[in-house]
């Protein structure tokens, strides 16, 4: 057997499964139906709905379960071992293999139709907060944006503004601290 069960949550059926290698994991995903089938037909009691392939990482922590648990025919959930890698705690010569990369990539090109039509959905979605959200106050700018980075940095500030906004009148609805107000009907733009 090229697969290995290694936890089942009760309440959800979920069986994790960690494969010898990602070709073995990506069979098992292709023949879940057949899996969950046999698993059920294997121990009725457990009742699997769901499978789940981990990564083959997974399979160091399955050598922490105890040999109390190890016994058991249905495993038990396992914590996964050591922390997550992410680009901050990447070690030094991937960061390095990073910045040399952005130092040869070729700049970004900007399509001019596809920079119109970012201005143009950007004037209709502050058009859209102003009436939806008028107590936010939209900071808005006479000239256009330089390049599309500093539209999309604008977009991203707006959003998180109207965000905030959204998340502040659910919550004063929800309190009933203000009636519902109708919104006016949105409209495609295009």
């Amino acid at each position: 057997m090229h697969v290995r069960a290694v936890l089942f949550d009760e309440e959800s059926g979920r069986l994790g499964v960690v494969p010898d290698a990602p070709a073995y994991g990506t069979k098992v995903r292709w023949m879940v139906a057949r899996l969950i089938a046999a698993a059920n037909s294997t121990v009725p009691e457990a009742y699997v709905r769901a499978v789940h392939v981990l990564a083959l990482a997974a399979r160091a922590t399955t050598a922490a379960m105890s040999s109390a648990a190890a016994g058991d025919p249905i495993p038990h959930r396992v914590v996964p071992a050591g922390p997550v890698k992410t680009r901050e705690s990447a070690l030094a010569g991937y960061r390095r293999a990073l910045a040399a990369h952005r130092a040869v990539a070729p700049p970004r090109q900007e399509d001019p139709a596809l920079a119109v039509a970012v201005v143009r959905q950007e004037q209709a979605r502050r058009n859209l907060a102003e009436q939806v959200f008028p107590d936010v106050e939209q900071d808005q700018e006479d000239e256009a944006p330089t390049s599309l980075e500093d539209v999309r940095t604008q977009q991203r500030q707006a959003a998180e503004a109207v965000r905030a906004a959204a998340i502040r009148r659910a919550r004063a609805e929800r309190s009933g601290k203000c009636g519902t107000t109708d919104a006016p009907a949105l409209r495609q733009v295009g």
